[in-house]
């Protein structure tokens, strides 16, 4: 095989790869997602939160779901495998977008919404947030 084609491969596994974003735990999903109190929620301050910047970038819009942790959880409780979930109730959410592409510190503009939330749900525990409204 040709040097080129053995660094062609190589660059082909590392963009299959997850990104590390997209892979959460139930820890990680709890800290980017799960507010107590909508008093709690700053999107410029809570955004420059290290787990946002991703390749030194802003991440582009995040949401926040105004509740206990373990009323979010309980939306996973009958999952033993990998799936996504709708919510049986609304939710207070918190999307935090934002305003322009430059480098951190980034600005962000915030949106209030009440509606049902689609999360991905593993082994009973919620791990991404895929959505606004019924999956």
């Amino acid at each position: 095989m040709c040097p080129k084609y053995h660094l062609l491969l190589i660059f082909g596994i590392i963009l299959s790869l997850p990104h590390p974003s997209s892979s959460q735990n139930w820890a990680t999903f709890q800290q980017k997602h799960i507010v107590g109190s909508a008093n709690n929620i700053n999107c410029y301050t809570q955004m420059q939160n290290s787990i946002f910047i991703i390749m030194g970038r802003c991440k582009p819009v995040n949401t926040f779901i105004v509740s206990s942790a373990t009323t979010v959880k309980a939306i996973c409780s009958a999952v033993s495998g990998r799936a996504d979930v709708s919510s049986s109730s609304r939710f207070q959410l918190i999307t935090c977008r934002r305003a322009s592409d430059v480098t951190p510190p980034c600005p962000y503009n915030t949106k209030n919404d009440n509606d049902y939330i689609c999360i991905r749900c593993e082994n009973r525990h919620p791990v991404h947030f895929v959505k606004m409204g019924k999956c």
